[in-house]
C-alpha cells in the first residue's frame, strides 16, 4: 500500500495529512504475504520525512493451538513509523541521514506501508490461537471410554510364550538353569 507524499514533504514540518483506508490490499512478494486492511493513517511532516501514525484492522490466517484447523481472526494494528528520505529533498537536495532499520520513501516520493504492516503483525499474533474459546481440540477426536479389547492376532501367539518367559527373567521371577545351581553348590 503505498502513499504518494511529495506534496506533503514539499510543506513545512509539522504539516499533515488523514487517509481513511477502507479494504485496501497490502502485498509483500519477498514473504508471499498478502492482507486486506481498513483504518486510517495520519502522516505528519517531519525533518527526516514522514511519520506515519496507522490504526488498521485486518484478517489473518491462523491455525488453532488446539485443534489444528485453520481459521481467520481479526486483529488491530496501532503504530508509529518515520519514513526517511532515500532520495534528496525535492526542494531542497537535502538527503537526511538513515539508519538500517529505517523505512525508506523511494525515489518517486511514495511511502509504503506493507512492510511495517508486515511485522506489527508478527507481534500482534496471539502465541496461543483458537478458533474458538471453547475449542475441545482433539478431545472429539479421542475416545472418552476405554474400548473393548480386541481379539489377538493367532500370527503372533507363537511369539506370546516367549514375551511371557522374557517378562518373567526381566523381573527375577525365573528359575535358574540347573548349571547355575551346581555351580554355585560347588563353590561353597
Amino acid at each position: 500500500m503505498q502513499v504518494n507524499v511529495a506534496t506533503l514533504l514539499q510543506e513545512h514540518v509539522g504539516s499533515a495529512r488523514d487517509l481513511e483506508i477502507r479494504d485496501e490490499p497490502i502485498v509483500v512478494p519477498g514473504f508471499d504475504y498478502r492482507r486486506v486492511v481498513s483504518g486510517t493513517v495520519h502522516l505528519l511532516r517531519s525533518e527526516r520525512g514522514v511519520l506515519a501514525s496507522a490504526r488498521l484492522r485486518l484478517k489473518v490466517p491462523l491455525e488453532c493451538a488446539r485443534c489444528l484447523e485453520p481459521f481467520h481472526d481479526e486483529i488491530d494494528l496501532a503504530f508509529d513509523e518515520e519514513y526517511v528520505l532515500g532520495a534528496p529533498h525535492p526542494v531542497t537536495g537535502e538527503l537526511p541521514e538513515q539508519d538500517d532499520g529505517d523505512f525508506l520513501i523511494d525515489d518517486h516520493w511514495h511511502l509504503d506501508l506493507s512492510e511495517a504492516v508486515r511485522q506489527y503483525e508478527q507481534s500482534a499474533v496471539p502465541l496461543i490461537a483458537l478458533c474458538r474459546p471453547d475449542c475441545p481440540g482433539f478431545v472429539a477426536a479421542v475416545p472418552t471410554a476405554p474400548s473393548e479389547p480386541t481379539a489377538a492376532d493367532h500370527r503372533w501367539s507363537a511369539l506370546s510364550g516367549v514375551a511371557a518367559r522374557l517378562q518373567a527373567e526381566e523381573s527375577g521371577l525365573a528359575a535358574r538353569p540347573p548349571e547355575e545351581e551346581s555351580d554355585g553348590a560347588s563353590q561353597a
